[in-house]
């Protein structure tokens, strides 16, 4: 399992790779066993309008599959992308009780460790930071990818893009009706998110 991420050096994209932190992966694992399909329309109408916002956000590389990793209220959304097109997607709870704006209630402040690890939090700023970081890209174990693993990201990409195209033009007639509508169907979605520990 390993990150990738897209370094901008002298006006093109390089893409790096590496290890995803055994803890991180293991929690990473537990999500992967919920995820449930998404079908394209589904994404057309809720996950691309991420790529118009200002949430951070990390692809995983496992096998074959590439995972979006999206800090997104409630907390932490991912969507599988595979080879061919098929989505999974699974939408988490934060563990700070308050994330989002959301309220908690005092029993959930009562078993919140803010010392505790979060691997939401490092699945997403880990490589976020380490795009903008040549030290921290050092420390992390960030290599540039080899040609296969690059032509595999790509594709995968290239497909969401075709999609995202597709849900960018729907939204050319009224944008922020579709955001709206978007992160509605988000919200309605995701519910208060899976608790995965």
């Amino acid at each position: 399992m390993r990150y990738v991420i897209f370094v901008e050096r002298d006006d093109q994209l390089e893409t790096y790779t590496a290890p995803v932190p055994d803890d991180d992966a293991a929690y990473l694992k537990r999500v992967m066993a919920s995820l449930r399909p998404l079908s394209q329309e589904a994404y057309l109408n809720g996950p691309a309008v991420i790529l118009h916002s200002l949430a951070p956000y990390n692809y995983v590389l496992d096998g074959q599959d590439l995972y979006w990793c999206v800090e997104w209220p409630p907390g932490l959304l991912v969507v599988r992308f595979a080879p061919g097109g098929d989505m999974a997607w699974c939408m988490l709870r934060s563990p700070v009780p308050d994330f989002g704006g959301r309220v908690a209630n005092d029993s959930e402040w009562d078993d919140y460790d803010e010392d505790a690890p979060n691997p939401q939090y490092n699945l997403v700023f880990d490589p976020w930071d380490a795009q903008l970081d040549h030290e921290l890209r050092q420390h992390q174990g960030f290599s540039l990818v080899d040609e296969e693993t690059e032509a595999s990201v790509q594709q995968i990409l290239d497909t969401v893009s075709a999609l995202t195209d597709a849900a960018e033009e729907r939204a050319a007639e009224n944008p922020e009706v579709w955001f709206q509508r978007c992160t509605q169907n988000l919200e309605a979605l995701g519910d208060q998110g899976l608790r995965i520990r």
